[in-house]
């Protein structure tokens, strides 16, 4: 079972080495496969595969102070890179596709 893990993380190792570099190339999916003797399809899967486990599991909520001028309170979400300032009287269904057009919402 241990060589069996193993070889599916070299694998998975291999092939996220192989999507970065084919992303850096700025070669056609076809054109770089190709070249280096495997299908488009299969770099395709597993950019696509790649990228799903990339998404973040879960999410940071920041507390904000108050700004001075302000009395309403304010509250930061981030979402991998991106964040998002939300105030009191936010709409809840907006952030919540909000969230889940950054990929931090539950499928």
């Amino acid at each position: 079972m241990m060589a069996c893990m193993t070889r599916t993380k070299a694998t998975e190792v291999m092939w996220s080495e192989r999507v970065r570099a084919w992303r850096e190339s700025g070669e056609t999916a076809e054109e770089f496969a190709r070249s280096r003797g495997f299908a488009a399809s299969t770099l395709h899967g597993w950019s696509s595969r790649l990228s799903r486990s990339e998404r973040p599991r879960f999410l940071r909520l920041v507390p904000k102070a108050p700004a001075v001028t302000s009395s309403a309170s304010e509250l930061v979400v981030e979402v991998g890179g991106a964040r998002v300032r939300v105030a009191a009287g936010f709409d809840a269904a907006l952030l919540a596709d909000v969230v889940r057009a950054l990929g931090g919402g539950a499928r």
